[in-house]
């Protein structure tokens, strides 16, 4: 069943790439407001968890069957000037990059449909591993996994980045060796906390 998924996801990916090629998946276009999110209790290292405007993000949604509307996360850093930005894994195929990248906060949200966005903070990390160790991979130009195995460490799928970061740094495998984990891992209350970002969300029901 793994396998299938696998198979499915990736030649979603690759058609996706045509649509990229030919103009049709551009930089987010789909601004969200400020106000509707604040980072007074968020830090460096939590996750963040989205679903994204387009049909990549609803393929995944729908093949993954989490309990979970969501189809990407990352990790929240701040960089030398205190700006809040995000590390994340995307493919080139619908990116301008390939990999471990970073964008602003700003960038992540306004690709992100605001009612699907959640922010976890993993209880263990009180000295800032998780942000280390994801500008250490950004520094190391790691790629993306195209074939979403979780074994290879050579390369990351979204998830698979902080799942890495935290097994390796802390000695707990979140994803309980899942070969293609969910989101809801991240929503484990034995590892996680909820932390308040989205404003008025009421008015996205």
């Amino acid at each position: 069943m793994v396998g299938r998924i696998q198979i499915e996801i990736k030649h979603c990916i690759a058609f996706l790439s045509l649509l990229y090629l030919t103009g049709s998946c551009t930089s987010p276009a789909n601004t969200t407001d400020l106000h509707l999110y604040s980072t007074d209790s968020i830090r460096s290292g939590d996750i963040i968890l989205r679903k994204s405007y387009g049909l990549l993000s609803d393929i995944i949604v729908m093949q993954l069957k989490d309990t979970l509307d969501v189809s990407h996360c990352g990790i929240i850093v701040k960089d030398e000037n205190q700006n809040y930005k995000v590390i994340h894994a995307l493919s080139k195929k619908v990116s301008d990059a390939d990999g471990v990248q970073i964008c602003t906060l700003e960038y992540f949200m306004n690709d992100s449909q605001i009612r699907t966005v959640k922010v976890m903070r993993f209880r263990n990390d009180t000295t800032g591993t998780i942000a280390k160790k994801a500008f250490d991979y950004l520094k190391l130009k790691i790629p993306f996994d195209e074939v979403f195995n979780a074994k290879d460490t050579t390369s990351f799928y979204c998830s698979e980045f902080p799942i890495h970061i935290i097994k390796t740094s802390f000695g707990v495998d979140i994803s309980q060796q899942a070969a293609m984990p969910k989101f809801s891992v991240f929503l484990n209350s034995v590892y996680f906390d909820e932390i308040p970002f989205v404003q008025k969300a009421n008015q996205y029901y």
